[in-house]
């Protein structure tokens, strides 16, 4: 993808449209710094940058005070949902970028997500890949992406590969949507992917974008309650009595290849059964994607 800079000869700046980086923040003051600066530093010119501190002890203002170009906001603690909520109602971009406060987005990933949406009008969102790295930025692994597939509804009826913050979201489609489910206390993500997708394309973009900070802080260590949050969302998009006969099937497979993500991993069962579910991902996969990136 050509990048899209300041100084580009393609087409006039003043026209590209405005994409809207929302970061939640609640008491991450050790990393709330790292991750508006990746925003900043972006190679993309025109960015809308809101930080949405979520009733926090540990007011976000002072930490952010020396960065010009951002907007805080502060409202009561409600959650993650409601603060994404709150922040969308307060922006003006034609694309949407959701962060949380440890994250951090690459140099180009704007410019990169931003270049794949504009040519897919259709699209309700793009996602890149991600990284994971710790609580001192070292990487964890490889960066993930999913592979290519038909269906991306289809997919995430058993899974879901696609953080949030690697993707940029079509601010028509996210209205669309509903927004983000405030009755969600975790994996509203999800929730709102499944939404977005019912019906909708998506595009998969095979640069990396997107770093997801690992640490003991992270609301994703609560297993249980993932879970039962994630099978909430299924039940939702049950409840709509809409689904294909396929479909069906593959949220029913779904209920039981998430009952195993969360499940202690200390088993032959446990691995037995992972072994069976990676095996039957493949067949998801269109085989052309197994040839290229």
């Amino acid at each position: 993808m050509q990048r899209l800079t300041p100084t580009s000869t393609e087409g006039d700046v003043a026209n590209s449209p405005i994409v809207s980086v929302i970061i939640t923040y609640y008491n991450q003051e050790r990393f709330i710094r790292d991750t508006v600066l990746s925003v900043t530093r972006q190679s993309y010119p025109r960015l809308e940058i809101i930080v949405v501190d979520d009733g926090s002890t540990k007011p976000v203002t002072p930490i952010l005070a020396d960065i010009a170009g951002i907007k805080i906001l502060r409202t009561e603690n409600r959650g993650c949902p409601a603060a994404r909520n709150f922040g969308f109602r307060h922006s003006t971009g034609e694309y949407l970028v959701f962060l949380d406060g440890d994250d951090l987005l690459l140099p180009d990933a704007v410019t990169n997500q931003v270049r794949a949406l504009r040519s897919r009008p259709d699209a309700a969102l793009v996602f890149g890949a991600a990284q994971y790295i710790n609580e001192h930025g070292e990487a964890i692994g490889s960066p993930r992406l999913c592979r290519a597939r038909n269906d991306y509804f289809l997919m995430l009826l058993e899974c879901n590969p696609v953080p949030i913050g690697a993707a940029m979201v079509a601010r028509e489609s996210f209205v669309k949507a509903g927004l983000f489910d405030e009755s969600f206390f975790v994996v509203e993500d999800y929730d709102l992917l499944l939404r977005l997708l019912r019906g909708a394309s998506a595009i998969r973009n095979p640069e990396r974008v997107f770093l997801y900070r690992r640490h003991s802080g992270n609301l994703s260590n609560n297993l249980p309650r993932m879970l039962s949050f994630v099978q909430r969302a299924l039940d939702k998009v049950e409840s709509r009595g809409d689904l294909t006969r396929v479909e069906r099937r593959r949220l029913e497979h779904g209920r039981k290849r998430w009952a195993h993500a969360y499940a202690p991993k200390i088993t032959l069962g446990y691995k037995v059964m992972g072994l069976y579910f990676r095996c039957r991902a493949m067949f998801t996969v269109p085989v052309g994607s197994y040839f290229h990136k």
